[in-house]
């Protein structure tokens, strides 16, 4: 869900993993090297997702006119978004996505290029995929199972 251009997962069963590990840390235990797995996790997919051209929901995006008209990929002229997909990690939470200045209209659509005559469609690659949020399951497991052995 977008909110105020951040994107929220806000999946059940990742929540659910996220408080058992949180319930088996000792009381402000620190979750950043968690959070650093999930982080490059997450900016694995966002980067595959440029390679099939797909939303985090399995959506194919729009071609491009640049792609249709030259043969390539829609969003990777360059690789400058892709391979600009940061993510910074704390010790409750992550964040993933970039600086480059032209990344939102191409996550969200809308009007661009001078006088706002250029309509750019949605092409989302922001965000969880299914595939992405077994990984981000199977990683807050695994360090629940690791703190459950202490």
């Amino acid at each position: 869900m977008a909110v105020d251009g951040k994107i929220r997962i806000e999946d059940r069963r990742v929540k659910a993993a996220f408080a058992r590990l949180l319930a088996a840390l000792p009381v402000g235990g620190d979750m950043t090297p968690a959070m650093k797995d999930i982080g490059r996790a997450l900016k694995t997919g966002t980067q595959l997702r440029f390679r099939a051209g797909q939303s985090p929901e399995g959506t194919p995006w729009r071609p491009s006119l640049r792609a249709l008209a030259e043969g390539g990929q829609t969003l990777r002229l360059s690789g400058r978004l892709r391979n600009s997909i940061t993510f910074a990690a704390t010790k409750d939470a992550v964040e993933i996505g970039t600086n480059v200045l032209y990344a939102a209209i191409h996550q969200f659509g809308g009007a661009a290029g001078r006088g706002g005559k250029a309509k750019i469609p949605a092409r989302p690659y922001l965000g969880a995929s299914e595939a992405d949020k077994t990984e981000l399951l199977r990683i807050v497991n695994g360090y629940l199972a690791r703190a459950w052995e202490l």
